[in-house]
């Protein structure tokens, strides 16, 4: 078979669909370009294809305008969980939470469709990168390696949003990729973890400044824990995780600024290069402003953060809202920062009526307001996701140049706390070693073991600790599956701030959650009817 290439430097023109496109596609990755004898021969050929993949595979936070592929933007995902409410002139994601999304959802099928293009592209450059020249031997082989990598992390994305999936180890050719069937999910698994094992045997521990974002070991260590969590396999990331700290590449930032809250400021420029990351997104939030930002400063507001979000932030003596009384709970939730007694985390993660805001007064209930609620492109709960939004980016709101973090180490060690616990390893010195330096960095006070003395009363611990830590960052979805907590969390109303107008809290909309068929997306439709050897997922 004759493969084709277009050099597009730096994009490369790949059109090819695993299944349901035309046969042209399927055989040749472009029609009209240069033939493998001749691609296949510089390095600069070789990086161009890498580049494909990384640039595709690696998730942005909000909704770059170049992005063909939306439905990888994680910030925006947090709307069809309890996180965040979804709205803007883009996307399908406020039909989940609804239950109104069918198998011909395009955000399903860009979902499956992109993660396969991936796997196809990696398996091209494992095929072929022999044949290029490269005079560092070493180099090439890491570069390999990185295409394994991420060739296993998008069958890890495809394993998380649908479950067991066809694994695919080679470039298909239209028969082949008619008929194949998904495979089960200790095979899913097993080829994974296998893919991941290989390449973290070759990848560097780290890279210089200019390559930091490609795939190194601690990134397959990381990828592992999180393969090993979704399936409760607690031992595996226990492993994973003590691999990946012991590298002794990876820490909490911390700023050195006085002042500064050091977990605020890693969503911002002052720590665009730090020790948390450990797999990010060039420039993965350049619109983060504009998408999230209230529409006095000519922002989308697309994410309205939920009451459920906020509410569940501690105040600074690390007592929850619940805890403190009904009473309590409604007077902060009228007035979540009142006397800056919460959580510094809620401040840096969500922007609130009556702030001022670079310098804007946030006002979304008196009518006629810029900022009125419910208005189209503004707040529909009364609240703005904040992380990410630096002022910086207010005359260039779709242009900034933020990174997005897709994993970072205190997602990891809140894994492995997780682990610890539910192996009824609950007293292990690292569950409050990790828990307490997550919270401390973060400027609250440790775990008052008093309260937090069983292995139930650890567990509610790590799992509030896990929602506010990384809130609006793409993980909440996959431990609201792993817990099966949906009907606690995603049933109902979803509500908003309390209107000042009517001393109500905003409902925004009633959510619908069928626990038998949610917890998995269906398997889009034009994959079911293109491979017969498909099935579909329960009840879709």
């Amino acid at each position: 078979m004759k493969h084709t290439h277009k050099k597009i430097f730096p994009y490369l023109l790949v059109l090819v669909l695993l299944w349901g496109c035309s046969k042209d596609y399927l055989n040749r990755d472009n029609p009209t370009a240069t033939t493998d004898e001749k691609w296949w021969r510089l390095e600069s050929d070789l990086f161009n294809y890498l580049e494909v993949i990384y640039n595709n595979q690696m998730s942005p936070g909000a909704l770059l305008t170049s992005s063909s592929y939306q439905a990888n933007c994680r910030i925006h995902m947090s709307g069809i969980t309890d996180e965040s409410v979804f709205r803007a002139n883009f996307g399908s994601w406020n039909s989940y939470p609804l239950g109104a999304v069918t198998a011909t959802d395009g955000y399903l099928s860009d979902t499956y469709r992109q993660n396969y293009k991936d796997i196809r592209n990696a398996s091209r450059i494992l095929e072929n990168y022999s044949r290029v020249y490269m005079e560092n031997a070493v180099v090439k082989e890491q570069r390999a390696a990185e295409a394994r990598a991420l060739r296993a992390r998008a069958h890890l994305n495809l394993f998380l949003f649908f479950g067991p999936i066809p694994i695919v180890r080679k470039s298909l050719d239209p028969q082949e990729g008619t008929a194949v069937p998904r495979n089960t999910q200790e095979e899913v698994v097993n080829f994974i973890a296998a893919e991941l094992d290989s390449a973290a045997e070759i990848l560097p521990a780290s890279y210089p400044s200019s390559d930091a974002y490609r795939i190194s070991k601690g990134a397959c260590y990381a990828m592992q824990v999180q393969l090993f969590l979704s399936i409760k396999n607690y031992p595996k990331v226990i492993e994973y995780a003590r691999k990946l700290i012991s590298l002794g590449v990876y820490d909490l930032h911390y700023s050195t600024t006085p002042g500064v809250n050091s977990y605020a400021q890693l969503f911002t420029y002052d720590a665009l290069e730090n020790k948390e990351r450990i797999l990010f997104r060039r420039t993965g939030n350049s619109g983060a402003f504009f998408r999230l930002a209230p529409k006095s400063l000519s922002g989308q507001a697309c994410n309205g953060p939920t009451a459920a979000m906020v509410n569940t932030y501690e105040t600074l003596q690390g007592k929850t809202l619940q805890e403190l009384g009904a009473d309590s709970l409604t007077w902060y939730w009228k007035n979540p920062l009142y006397k800056n007694n919460r959580d510094p985390r809620l401040a840096a993660s969500v922007l609130f009526p009556g702030q001022t805001f670079v310098n804007r007064l946030l006002d979304p209930f008196t009518a006629g307001s810029v900022d009125q609620l419910g208005a189209t492109q503004s707040t529909q709960t009364g609240f703005w996701v904040k992380k990410y939004l630096d002022a910086k980016d207010v005359s260039r709101n779709n242009a900034g140049t933020l990174n997005f973090v897709i994993t970072r180490y205190a997602e990891i060690l809140l894994s492995y706390v997780e682990a610890l616990v539910e192996s009824d390893d609950w007293q292990n010195p690292d569950v409050l070693l990790y828990l307490n330096k997550i919270r401390n960095r973060a400027g609250m006070p440790e775990v008052n073991t008093a309260v937090y003395n069983t292995q139930a009363k650890m567990r509610e611990l790590y799992r509030r600790e896990r929602k506010v830590e990384l809130a609006f960052e793409g993980t909440r979805l996959f431990d609201i599956r792993r817990w099966k907590i949906g009907e606690e969390v995603l049933k109902g109303p979803a509500m908003g701030a309390i209107n000042p107008n009517t001393n109500q809290p905003v409902i925004v909309e009633n959510r619908i959650f069928d626990p038998e068929r949610d917890y998995l997306w269906p398997i889009p439709l034009v994959e079911i009817n293109g491979n017969p050897a498909m099935k579909q997922n329960p009840k879709w």
